[in-house]
């Protein structure tokens, strides 16, 4: 049987480096904050299912 979970991909921009991430979607917008607390431009996230 397989589960799916909700899950959010970030994309982002700091130090001139292009970095992304894969957090769950109740994360998502506290990781968000913190990424851009740090000076990062977040220029991407998107709703995924991941299957597990």
């Amino acid at each position: 049987m397989s589960r799916e979970t909700l899950v959010v991909l970030i994309r982002w921009l700091i130090e001139g480096q292009r970095l992304e991430a894969t957090v769950p979607t109740k994360d998502a917008r506290h990781r968000r904050h913190e990424l851009e607390a740090q000076g990062a431009v977040v220029y991407w996230s998107e709703r995924l299912v991941e299957a597990g």
